[in-house]
């Protein structure tokens, strides 16, 4: 059964989120972003794949957190290039392949190559719903909603304005002005998610991280499997 949903994909109760990624190792915007905060070890196991091309358009790896599985779909080579429905083809077909021998009951997944990878909406479900349809487990498809948030992102916003620009830049490294344009972002009620921080002008990618590192604690995870 295939549910199409609209909000923020983390706030799914499946067990398995897909999560869209490229093979270069780069996991800088979009879910991938949010997935590299939540997991950290995943992206380091990831860009080690990466790094000596064991992650290649067809192949799925899935990581096993304590909360959720996370199964990376790549739907880009690189992520300056844009994604294809060939790339998307043979990402689901080896879904379809192995979801029974992986034990996923029920999974999540974004619009593949669509927003960051250059495909329409329409072509990124019409592809997917053509195979997906072919499971036989509960499967979600999330348009996503920037105005939707998730529990990490308000956690993060309530313990980071809680705190004093000093505390926050001697605990983080991170500059009081930066500190400053963080707090008034998470002030602002149209930013709703980790990545939507870094569309913010002066806040990059390794300065979220520090702060969100300082924020949270992460879960210890299990063990991870690479699929075939």
């Amino acid at each position: 059964m295939i549910t199409i949903l609209t909000g923020n994909i983390f706030t799914t109760k499946c067990t398995t989120i897909v999560n869209t990624v490229n093979c270069v190792g780069v996991m800088g915007a979009g879910i991938a972003y949010e997935c590299r905060l939540r997991y950290p070890e995943m992206y380091e196991k990831y860009q080690a794949l990466c790094k000596n091309n064991l992650l290649q358009i067809g192949t799925l790896w899935i990581y096993k957190a304590s909360d959720k599985n996370i199964l990376n779909f790549p739907t880009k080579t690189d992520w300056k290039q844009p994604s294809r429905i060939e790339y998307l083809e043979k990402g689901l077909q080896k879904f379809v392949d192995t979801y029974k021998e992986k034990e996923i009951t029920s999974i999540a997944f974004p619009l593949l190559g669509a927003s960051n990878g250059g495909l329409t909406q329409q072509q990124s479900l019409s592809t997917m719903q053509r195979y997906l349809s072919q499971c036989d487990i509960e499967i979600e498809i999330w348009h996503f909603d920037p105005t939707a948030t998730d529990d990490i992102f308000l956690n993060y916003r309530q313990h980071f304005l809680s705190r004093t620009d000093k505390e926050l830049s001697k605990s983080t490294g991170i500059g009081v002005s930066i500190i400053n344009k963080i707090k008034e972002a998470l002030n602002d009620p149209t930013i709703n998610s980790m990545s939507s921080l870094l569309n913010v002008k002066g806040i990059g990618d390794k300065t979220l991280e520090k702060s969100f590192k300082f924020i949270t604690t992460y879960d210890n995870s299990n063990d991870k499997t690479l699929f075939d």
